[in-house]
């Protein structure tokens, strides 16, 4: 099975060169949480995108989302959209949804952004576990998936996501 690791600024400065000698075929980078906000930039963005494009690590990139209202999602689209300008990433963006109290508009909010990254020329998916895949979202037509449980989960297509 391939390994991808999911980072963010949690994970801290992260040697990618070491990453890339060890066998990862590549790393899904977390760009951001919430409202369009330089304040909710993932810190190590900018420097994880960079090492990977430099070194040729393939990358998709999820952005963590708090909406609780439909409305909301526009400000979380808009995000991604701002960090995403001047990178291509090989590998869907995704919708990161799992935060307690979004439920009752997690699908709407999903399919919302997955609409407007493909709009916007970026293949989409949806970052989730398992069960709140299964309880707030269910989007079949979405087919590029990572789900599973709290500490690894499985992208549907062969991939082993491990966090650093």
């Amino acid at each position: 099975m391939n390994r991808v690791v999911d980072v963010s600024e949690h994970n801290g400065n992260i040697d990618w060169t070491k990453v890339k000698a060890s066998g990862i075929v590549g790393a899904i980078l977390r760009c951001g949480y919430g409202q369009d906000q330089t304040g909710q930039d993932d810190k190590k963005w900018l420097r994880n995108v960079s090492e990977c494009e430099r070194l040729g690590i393939p990358y998709g990139v999820y952005l963590y989302s708090y909406a609780k209202t439909t409305g909301a999602v526009q400000g979380e689209i808009n995000h991604a959209l701002r960090l995403l300008k001047g990178h291509s990433p090989a590998w869907p963006v995704y919708f990161d949804s799992e935060q307690p109290g979004t439920q009752g508009v997690a699908k709407a909010n999903a399919k919302a952004f997955c609409d407007a990254m493909v709009e916007h020329g970026y293949k989409a998916g949806i970052y989730a576990s398992t069960s709140w895949y299964l309880t707030a979202l269910n989007l079949p037509e979405w087919t590029e998936l990572i789900c599973g449980s709290t500490r690894q989960r499985v992208l549907f297509q062969a991939f082993q996501v491990m966090w650093m």
